[in-house]
Parts: C-alpha cells; structure tokens; sequence
C-alpha cells in the first residue's frame, strides 16, 4: 500500500512539474482515453443484447394462422353463399334429382385449419350475427388422402370433399410432417362425433339466437348506440383451450370442420337472400 502512494505522489509531483501545455495535453488525452473505454462497453453491451434478440428470433418462432383446409390462403375458406340446395363438389353447381329437382339440404359444411410453430395452446372465437338464425357447430376434423382410407361405417353427411388449388399457400407456407400440403388433388375431411368444447359468452337467448344489448360486448363493438336491431348484434362463442402436440420441428396443424344448419327454430326459417357475418379467429 506504501509503495502505490509513494507511486501515486511521484505522478502527481511529474505532472505538476509539466509546462501549463503538456498538463492541458496530458489531462485530455486521459479523460478521450476514459470516455472511449466506457463507450467500448457501452457498445459491446448493446451488441450482446441485439444478437440476443436475433437468436431468439431465429431460435424461437412463434406463429399461429387460420386458414382454408391445407393451410390455403383464406380466400378458399368460402362461406359467401349458403345453398339451401346440394352442392356437387367438384363442380360447385346444385345437384338434381332423378327427376330434375334440386335436392334440399338443412346444413353446409366448411373446412379450415389452425397451424403454426412453437405454440403451446390456443383458443378458437366464432363471432355471428342472427339475421337467418343459422346454428353453427365447430368440430374438430380427421383429414384423408382418399375415400378409400375413411374408416368404414362413416356416415356420407360427415365426410367433406375438398379440392386444392394452385398457388394457394402465399399466407402460410409451414410444412407439417406427415401433412405436407399440395397445390393439386384432393383431400377428405371427417367430422368428430362431438363438437368442439365452448359456450357462447353473451348469449340472452338461444332458441331464437339473440345477443345481449348490454355489457362488454356490446360495448366495444356498438359504444352507446341504443337503437342496434337485435339480429345484428354479433353473438360470441369462446372455445376451451386447445393444447397443441408438435412434430419434431416445433411444427403442427389442426382441422375443423364448421357445420351451419338452418333446421326451423321456434318459427324461425332460412331467409332467402338474408345476409349475416362471420367471423372466425385464433389466438394464443
């Protein structure tokens, strides 16, 4: 400790016997060399947490998409016309009978797919309004190559025939191991035996469907707005959490079969050319 003062003095005694110049000099070059060495660490620090947040990116990747079956582009979910009559699906038109009638149906089905990376679990919310007093069921959907690897016994109303499209997959483009999607073909859809767990969340009635005209929902979609016609008021129905097995890349995707009925409800029938909206959503 002696021998650091001792030290320390002679400096002191050195740099005072320095001309006015050279101690000038001297002091600033000291006090450039300090602020240097604190700006180094200041960047080295800010670098390691910019590479940081890059490895988590890269290592890490958290996504969730709802799509058309296959992981298509959304456009192909299409639920813009609800036939009261059967649809041929390969060729999209009404079928007839033998008697040249068209063939009257209670319920359309229509497939989509939740996929992503990294994700742990998630929840599926269906928003509708109430014009046609439409019944909506989302169950979840077991996907064929071909009919002949359904299992036998499966009643023809459960199975959903889906068609692919070419340059379909500009929104999501994971590849799921054993589900590699196509641009070409055909797939077939299966619906569970029972519907996906859930309940509506401001339902006032259920048989006719109509939503509160108060409370949170209403609230954030209406503000004050007191004269809203009640059919138009969106009716939300909250699934349960849905856990999520990945491949070997941290990758999955599920399917879902959306089944809309129009059976009569408390004399309430289809409307021809009535319009409700649909909305469908996944989150984390």
């Amino acid at each position: 400790m002696k021998v650091l003062i001792e030290r320390i003095k002679k400096l002191i005694e050195k740099f005072n016997n320095l001309t006015l110049k050279k101690r000038v000099v001297l002091s600033i070059t000291i006090i450039l060399t300090a602020v240097l060495c604190v700006s180094v660490f200041v960047v080295a620090w800010f670098y390691r947490q910019r590479k940081a947040a890059e490895m988590y990116k890269v290592e890490f990747p958290n996504s969730l998409y709802l799509n058309a079956a296959q992981r298509e582009d959304r456009m192909y979910f299409n639920m813009n016309a609800i036939s009261q009559y059967k649809i041929d699906p390969v060729t999209d038109s009404p079928v007839h009978d033998s008697e040249g009638k068209l063939i009257p149906v209670t319920s359309q089905k229509y497939v989509f797919a939740v996929s992503g990376s990294s994700i742990k679990n998630y929840r599926i919310q269906l928003a509708h309004t109430n014009n046609n007093q439409f019944t909506y069921k989302i169950y979840p959907a077991s996907q064929y190559d071909d009919e002949s690897s359904i299992p036998g016994g499966t009643d023809e109303d459960d199975i959903v025939l889906y068609n692919m499209h070419a340059n379909s997959h500009n929104e999501n483009t994971i590849q799921v191991e054993n589900d590699e999607y196509s641009e070409n073909g055909s797939k077939y859809y299966v619906k569970a035996t029972s519907q996906l767990s859930g309940e509506y969340k401001n339902s006032k009635t259920d048989i006719p469907m109509e939503a509160e005209s108060s409370g949170t929902h209403y609230e954030e979609n209406y503000g004050s707005l007191t004269n809203v016609q009640k059919d138009d008021i969106a009716s939300y129905w909250l699934s349960e959490t849905i856990p999520v097995t990945w491949d070997s890349n941290k990758k999955f995707c599920h399917y879902y079969i959306i089944e809309v009925t129009w059976e009569k409800r408390s004399g309430q029938t289809f409307e021809s050319k009535e319009t409700d909206m649909v909305y469908i959503t996944a989150s984390r």
